[in-house]
């Protein structure tokens, strides 16, 4: 098992993965989803994308919340701009985490959403 951390750029890469054609959210949703995202969209993108697909109805409420969460922590790293600081790679890997978390709760023996 590796230990080395993902760069900035790679969690961007797993943000965007979930986006693609054939991404997860994007399947999962199909067709009530908005669809893919183009693969170098930037970080506001993934935000409304994210923002997107909660409000979609296609997800538990579970997994919508964490989207939303997700897009918050996106729209942070965009406010933090270019710079590879460490409360931009927080952010990011927040971003990484809400959505990771948002696959789980749209599993279909998720628990349910308790507000």
């Amino acid at each position: 098992m590796s230990t080395a951390r993902l760069s900035a750029a790679e969690i961007v890469s797993e943000l965007l993965s979930a986006l693609a054609d054939d991404g997860w959210l994007t399947r999962s949703t199909a067709p009530a989803g908005p669809g893919p995202i183009t693969p170098d969209a930037g970080l506001g993108d993934i935000a409304n994308a994210f923002r997107a697909y909660s409000h979609s109805g296609a997800l538990t409420p579970a997994a919508a919340h964490e989207l939303e969460r997700a897009a918050a922590a996106a729209d942070r790293a965009e406010a933090l701009g270019a710079t590879d600081s460490a409360a931009l790679y927080g952010e990011l890997g927040t971003s990484l985490a809400h959505l990771v978390q948002a696959r789980r709760a749209s599993a279909p023996d998720a628990p349910e959403f308790a507000g």
